[in-house]
């Protein structure tokens, strides 16, 4: 980008830091405010769900997958509007919609209207305001793109533990219609402005580069910098590390995402209350932001496969102890093994893409990532519910999460990672 096009902007040039920390921060909160659409959120409500509209847990499920997968068939859309139009015009849209489908959500009066939410809630929330603010962050930043994917990450998930508890109490204390206009409201508030007003796209735009470095500070002996190989989709879809790892996420995020929609009914089998689900949630929390410093830690040093490894290992493990997890030592490990691999998937897919794949092309990429692993997460819970009302159960669920995951394992340790042999690195 030439000196006659960049943007000129005052907060960059005022900022006493490196802007892509503010950026990192606003990400944080669009990411931290994403909350009501994702998994652990829904599952507090699915029990009245389920009372106040005479259905299910199949039915509920299935709504809900077939919503999450709805809301999946834009994501690969919605990244290449990132690419085209930056994260701050996306994000202000996007959370404009996501506060008003939140409220909307309290006017939900039967299976149509819920199914609707569910696209509106998957997609804005789960979807495209998770998307904007890691896409942001990998722009900003390149070799500490794993950390601070990790440190985003620590805060998301101690904010988790923070907010089932405190949505708990809120649904304890006001209808879950109200809650839902609250959750509004307070997306409305915090993360509207923050986006509109403090988000930049890229620091290129601004006369810098990712991780602070001037770009004047390569003029005059050469331009020294590491050039960035930028794969196109079509690109990236042909390499077979890009299908290992997707299907290593996709099973994670199916399995996951059941394992926490029906959590109060997979405990409530066990012989536990609500009350033990949201304590075992806080532990889960802690666990998965101290695996996503481990997970950014690997991802800065190791090969991906070696960071998809220890994901499946650790998913094989939640899967066989959500079945037997009688003693408390046995609550600590599901938590362990489950947190690992929810840290893990923070990072991974914040930091894995760009880095193998590049910058420019990484919001229809990542798009499409996205989309694969919110179908994932609509499968799951639809098959949770399938095993719970006709099969017996969760156990058969859990066993089969537990061989495919052994099956892609198996795969994963077959791959290399993608090259092109014209490439020069500098």
């Amino acid at each position: 980008m030439t000196a006659e096009t960049l943007r000129r902007s005052r907060l960059v040039a005022a900022s006493p830091i490196y802007y892509g920390w503010v950026v990192w921060l606003v990400a944080l909160i669009g990411v931290n405010s994403s909350a009501p659409g994702q998994s652990f959120s829904v599952s507090l409500f699915m029990d009245y769900f389920i009372e106040d509209f005479g259905l299910d847990r199949t039915a509920v499920s299935s709504l809900y997958g077939a919503g999450t997968f709805l809301a999946s068939l834009s994501l690969t859309w919605v990244g290449r509007q990132i690419d085209r139009w930056g994260n701050r015009r996306v994000g202000t849209v996007t959370s404009i919609l996501f506060a008003l489908v939140l409220a909307l959500s309290s006017l939900i009066n039967g299976p149509v209207m819920l199914f609707f939410a569910f696209v509106g809630l998957r997609g804005l929330g789960q979807g495209a305001l998770t998307l904007v603010g890691s896409t942001a962050v990998a722009n900003w930043f390149r070799q500490r793109r794993g950390r601070m994917m990790s440190l985003a990450a620590l805060t998301f998930a101690l904010f988790q533990g923070i907010y089932v508890n405190l949505l708990r109490l809120l649904l304890e204390t006001y209808d879950w219609r109200e809650v839902f206009v609250l959750l509004g409201i307070a997306v409305a508030l915090l993360v509207l402005p923050s986006i509109a007003l403090f988000m930049r796209d890229k620091p290129e735009q601004y006369g810098l580069q990712p991780d602070a470095a001037a770009a004047a500070e390569s003029e005059g002996s050469g331009d020294s910098r590491e050039v960035e190989d930028n794969w196109t989709l079509g690109e990236a879809l042909r390499t077979p590390m890009l299908w290992v790892l997707l299907f290593a996420r996709m099973l994670a995020s199916a399995w996951l995402t059941g394992l926490i929609l029906h959590q109060v009914s997979i405990f409530s089998v066990l012989g536990y209350s609500a009350q033990v689900v949201t304590e075992t949630y806080a532990l889960l929390s802690i666990v998965a932001g101290g695996s996503a410093l481990l997970g950014g830690f690997m991802i800065d040093r190791f090969n991906p496969i070696v960071v998809i490894i220890l994901k499946l290992l650790a998913l094989i493990a939640a899967t066989v102890l959500a079945m037997a997890m009688r003693e408390s030592w046995q609550l600590m490990m599901y938590a362990l093994s489950f947190g690992m691999v929810i840290g893990i998937g923070y990072v991974f897919d914040g930091a894995v893409w760009p880095n193998l794949f590049g910058r420019e092309f990484q919001g229809e990429i990542r798009g499409f990532v996205f989309a694969a692993l919110v179908i994932g997460s609509a499968i799951g819970p639809a098959l949770f519910g399938f095993s719970y009302d006709y099969a017996g159960g969760y156990a058969p669920v859990l066993w089969l999460g537990a061989g495919l995951s052994a099956i892609v394992l198996v795969a994963s340790l077959m791959v290399r990672s993608p090259k092109r042999p014209d490439f020069e690195t500098a």
